[in-house]
């Protein structure tokens, strides 16, 4: 049995490839538990977004899509062409509520294709409550929860486990609490790797 801790944003490409290689790993007999931790990528990101057309060389983000496009094309998903970046504080706390009413798969998957996929911004709380609401949620409960505080000492509870493992981007994967793995490569290479851990 693997204990598998991940470390993930819904603003990070990578992380949306890591649901179809768990779903994929599960359907490959492989016997794990899988713990999403929060990692806030972009903390200081306006509500409304910002640009990304100046963060990286020319033509890096063009291959870079390629890139994901082709490790996505076993799981199915596919990458637009994203040109801003989006505040997912909101997101992640709605995350945590997604957790405490055992919704967190479909919520996620939702969120990651809106954000990569449909190019939504997930800091709009009329863009995140339509994604709990196609997750099943009930969102005016996740709301009032999240406005509490409710879920305010799960991320800080997620900066304590950034700090013990060291975590430095997304998404990280630690296994049986003393292996790590960093980012994501085609789906047999990934799976050799989590097994050589057993």
């Amino acid at each position: 049995m693997l204990n598998i801790k991940i470390f993930s944003d819904f603003a990070c490409p990578f992380c949306y490839l890591a649901t179809g290689f768990f779903d994929k790993l599960k359907k490959d007999g492989v016997n794990f538990s899988l713990e999403w931790i929060p990692y806030e990528m972009y903390p200081h990101i306006p509500l409304e977004g910002k640009s990304i057309e100046s963060k990286h060389p020319q033509g890096y983000h063009e291959k870079m899509l390629e890139f994901q496009n082709n490790l996505g094309k076993e799981y199915g998903i596919k990458f637009e062409n994203q040109t801003m970046d989006y505040n997912t504080h909101r997101a992640l706390l709605a995350g945590e509520y997604a957790k405490s009413v055992e919704k967190y798969d479909e919520f996620s998957k939702n969120a990651f294709k809106a954000y990569f996929h449909d190019l939504k911004n997930l800091g709009d709380l009329i863009i995140l409550n339509h994604i709990a609401i196609k997750s099943g949620i009930n969102v005016e409960e996740m709301n009032n929860l999240i406005d509490s505080g409710k879920f305010d000492s799960n991320i800080e509870e997620a900066k304590k486990l950034i700090k013990k493992f060291q975590v430095k981007g997304t998404p990280t994967f630690i296994i049986n609490n003393k292996h790590k793995m960093v980012g994501m490569r085609p789906y047999e290479q990934m799976k050799d790797s989590f097994l050589s851990f057993k």
